[in-house]
Parts: C-alpha cells; structure tokens; sequence
C-alpha cells in the first residue's frame, strides 16, 4: 500500500507534456502502456446497441463474481466509518449500467444509513439501460456528463466513485479527472482500476475468447489491460494532481484501488497525512 506524502510526479516534468516525459522503468513482465481506442471510446456508430447491452450486461457478471463490487464496497466503508450525517450523497462516474450504485444502495439499506446516488455516464445509451435496471429507486438518479467536465458545483457529492475508467485516459487527462473529482468530493473518492500486467493481459484475453462472444468484450477487454497504469504511475499521477493524504492499495485479480481523503483516514496517525 502507498500513502500519499509530498507531491511527486515520477513521470511528470510537465503537466503539458505528460505522455512525452514518461520517465519510469518498467519491469519486462510489465507491457508498455497501449494508447489505441476501446470501441467504446468511439461514437455509438461503431457498434451496435445491442453489442453495447451484452458488453454492460457481461461488465455486471464480472464487477458480481469477480469481486468489484465488493471492493468498492469495503473501501467505501472504512472511509465513512466514524463520519455520520443524515444522509450520504454519493457519485458514480462512468455509470455504466448502474450496478455499483445499486450495490451501494442495498449496502446503505442494510445499514440504515440514507443515500442518495447519482450516476453518470458520457454515453446516453448507458444511461438509458441504467434507468431500466434500477427501476423507480428514488435513491438513485442519472444524468448524461462527461467525467473530464463533471457538472457539480465544488463539493457538492460526499464520496466520489469511478470503477474500471480511468484506463480509458491519457495521463494527462487522468490528471486532470482525479483533479475533477477531488474538486467535487466533500469526503474522499475512490478510483479502481486494472494494473497493468502481461500475466493479467494473457489471462484476459484466454477468457474473454472462452467466455465470450461479444465483439466488444473480445477486443475491449485485454485492451484495457494494456491500457491501465501501474501502481506506481497511479501514485505519480496521484502527486501531480495535488493529492496528498491518499492511499493506493493492490487488490485481487489485478485490480488496485486510489482512496483520498480530506480529513485523516479512520485510524490512521494525523501526522502521516496533509490535507488535499
């Protein structure tokens, strides 16, 4: 687990120049960053709905069985623990089809805690399908927004939630988004995305051919692994944001996790931490 400390931008000179000035070493059983689009980076031209449905509808069997949303559900929670309102107002960029905000909201029922959940999505397609899958939850609503240019006044969401997104950036504009979110989080966010592996790369690319007819899991899948930063870049890009009391763990399957807060983490010594 890295923790956050004085800004370091370990691959950064220069905030304009971000992709140019790629400084780190990479270990040989970790591929280079890919930089070409997913099909879902492009208009909606390029597949057809139905393709869009089963691609969301297989991206839910993976956040359930896999254990995604469990592991934003466990970091969730040790970031509100302690910290009590009357209600939690949560943001979920990059929607999709709204399990996670379907998840939270049964999280927060069974803890009697009161949320209200927003999801967002920059395609209007998703957000329909959202719409469907949570039904009249009046906890949970939509809109139509692009996380590089989220519309929300400054913190104005407590928690601020991104799953298997930030991958679909550039560094820059990965700096940019974490910045984004942080001006909108009252609390904390959390970011979780892939990390970067041949090992996960291979294993990606076997299931999704075993497991999977659609065109766009096939191609999007083991791309996105390819296109995932690795902890350490995460931590770098982390620094150049302006984050400083952060955490960023590894989690199973490949997966890791960035928390920032903007008060000390329960439990952890004030000393260790800076604001953000």
């Amino acid at each position: 687990m890295a923790s956050g400390g004085s800004p370091r931008c370990f691959f950064m000179e220069s905030e304009d120049n971000v992709v140019n000035n790629l400084r780190i070493a990479v270990m040989p059983f970790i591929p280079n960053r890919g930089t070409g689009p997913e099909l879902l980076d492009l208009s909606p031209e390029f597949y057809t709905a139905e393709e869009h449905h089963g691609s969301l509808a297989e991206l839910r069997r993976v956040n359930r069985y896999l254990g995604d949303v469990r592991v934003i559900l466990k970091h969730l929670s040790t970031m509100a623990a302690g910290r009590v309102r009357d209600k939690w107002t949560v943001l979920d960029v990059a929607t999709g089809s709204a399990d996670i905000p379907v998840a939270i909201a049964g999280w927060a029922r069974k803890r009697g805690i009161k949320v209200c959940i927003t999801g967002v999505d920059v395609n209007s397609q998703a957000i329909r399908i959202a719409r469907k899958m949570t039904g009249e939850d009046p906890r949970i609503n939509f809109a139509v927004a692009d996380g590089l240019d989220l519309p929300f006044r400054e913190k104005s969401f407590d928690f601020v939630l991104c799953s298997k997104t930030l991958h679909h950036f550039t560094a820059e504009e990965a700096v940019r988004f974490i910045r984004g979110i942080s001006r909108i989080a009252r609390q904390g966010y959390i970011i979780m995305d892939l990390r970067r592996s041949w090992v996960a790369y291979v294993l990606i690319f076997l299931l999704t051919r075993l497991f999977s007819r659609n065109r766009i899991t096939r191609f999007d899948g083991p791309l996105s692994v390819l296109r995932s930063f690795t902890p350490r870049e995460l931590e770098s890009l982390a620094s150049c944001a302006g984050a400083l009391k952060y955490r960023i763990s590894k989690e199973p399957l490949w997966r890791m996790v960035l928390c920032c807060m903007r008060q000390p983490f329960p439990g952890a010594s004030p000393d260790n931490q800076a604001a953000t």
